[in-house]
């Protein structure tokens, strides 16, 4: 099995075995640790298998965190585990050349965010790596543009410039994404922190952007980078596709996830969006969003007590007074994230449907287009470099158009909701399973002001009839 990171990995195998535990972890970051450590208090014997780094991008670069988390400690702790190197693609995991059938009576995903490339006009020919990947590999002497004011962002931009890099961060948000770690770190930074960006395009070596100040005409500025670093970070929902559970998107966290309830059971629902049941699959970490590292330690905890309580080694009430303490500490420290969890588990308003929101712009890109024409080279597959354009050409075709022209306004909304929708599939690898249709599926919405999920699923037959 090759892996360089969570969404470049080839499983390979030579013989196929069957392989039987009572807990499947899969992900070895701060959440995937946590929650098998406090299993095995319990009696549990979870088996652990991550790619990439043990502790996930929590321990790379050499920047200050915000948390005061051990990260360390919790890696020592692993060692008590069985913890290993491998893939599970949801009906197989992939370890040492052999291709196991997995039977499992609870599996944790706690797969984590994935970092992925930003995309803007002649972003395909700009020199452009993920954070994970230059912090795996950090280059020196070379002038960098980071994309993104979160801590991970910020993080990774201190650590390039603690190795000799000339930076600048860029982020298309009005404002810092994490000023609480910006106020931890500010002594530290003396490199420009530019909001209100929009990239307008990159030709030879130079990344041409406005800066939107609120006057008439925008800044125009023009930067000659090196290297461009994205500090974008997406759910993976891999192995929730592949088990069969629909994912929606969430503005809160830029990402499609499944919908489930707050101890992070996933929920089963049908063609409306209503939950009809619970599962024996779980989530931990990543489907909180972008988290500080405490919050993942917390909703660990409360999921390992909440499984133990659903299997009688523990009392489901000791379950719930966990999760009512975790969600009195989301009220106070992140609020959103407490309404999104109610929201994913009740549904909108309450209702019990998840009513998934139109997508008016893409959280953290570097630029949105409101003309269609100007997206034929952006990039929804980062793995292959699949253009929009492609995938354009496939919508006109299927709705018998010459040419596909879009402009965002309130009469022509309705005519785009009616866009038949191909159904994406850039090719048979993992990576372009694993990430492409997501990260494809936001990008499109957002040019055609269509709901993610159509581009998976199709539009709702109780909404718009068959087509």
């Amino acid at each position: 099995m090759s892996c360089t990171s969570a969404i470049h990995c080839k499983p390979e195998a030579t013989r196929e075995e069957e392989l039987e535990v009572d807990v499947l972890v899969v992900g070895g970051g701060l959440g995937g640790l946590i929650v098998a450590s406090e299993l095995k208090k319990y009696g549990y014997n979870p088996k652990v298998v991550y790619t990439g780094n043990l502790g996930g991008h929590h321990i790379l670069g050499d920047a200050p965190r915000y948390s005061d988390i051990d990260i360390d400690g919790v890696i020592a702790k692993a060692k008590n585990l069985d913890v290993s190197q491998g893939f599970f693609d949801g009906v197989y995991l992939y370890q040492g050349g052999v291709r196991y059938r997995v039977c499992y009576r609870h599996l944790i995903l706690a797969t984590g965010g994935t970092d992925v490339p930003i995309t803007f006009p002649g972003g395909l020919k700009a020199p452009q790596k993920t954070a994970e990947e230059v912090l795996s590999a950090t280059p020196t002497g070379l002038k960098i543009v980071v994309w993104g004011t979160t801590e991970w962002g910020l993080r990774t931009a201190l650590a390039l410039r603690n190795r000799g890099n000339e930076v600048v961060v860029l982020d298309n948000s009005a404002y810092l994404r994490d000023v609480k770690y910006y106020e931890k770190v500010k002594s530290k930074i003396d490199f420009p922190i530019i909001p209100s960006v929009i990239v307008k395009r990159y030709e030879k070596g130079v990344l041409i952007y406005d800066i939107i100040t609120g006057k008439k005409e925008p800044e125009s500025r023009k930067e000659r980078v090196d290297l461009i670093v994205s500090a974008v970070r997406i759910v993976n929902p891999y192995v929730p596709l592949k088990l069969g559970y629909k994912i929606y998107y969430t503005f809160e966290l830029g990402s499609l996830i499944p919908r489930r309830n707050n101890y992070g059971e996933l929920l089963i629902v049908d063609d409306g969006g209503r939950a009809v049941g619970g599962s024996n699959v779980y989530a931990t970490g990543h489907l909180y969003g972008a988290l500080r590292e405490s919050h993942i330690a917390e909703q660990a905890k409360v999921l390992a007590t909440y499984i133990a309580a659903k299997d009688g080694v523990e009392s489901m009430d000791k379950a719930k007074d966990a999760l009512d303490k975790l969600l009195v500490t989301f009220t106070v420290e992140a609020n959103w994230l407490y309404n999104l969890g109610n929201r994913l588990e009740r549904g909108t308003d309450g209702t019990g449907r998840y009513v998934e929101p139109n997508v008016i712009d893409v959280p953290h890109w570097a630029s949105f287009w409101p003309q269609i024409e100007e997206a034929g080279d952006i990039v929804l597959c980062p793995c292959d470099g699949t253009p929009a354009e492609r995938v354009l050409k496939e919508i006109e075709q299927m709705n018998k158009l010459k040419k596909l022209k879009v402009k965002i306004t309130h009469e022509e909304t309705d005519v785009l909701r009616q866009l038949r929708l191909p159904k994406l599939s850039f090719g048979e690898s993992v990576c372009a399973e694993s990430v492409c249709l997501t990260y494809a599926s936001i990008i499109l919405g957002a040019l055609l002001a269509q709901k993610p999920s159509y581009f998976l699923y199709g539009k709702p037959q109780m909404l718009y009839g068959s087509s």
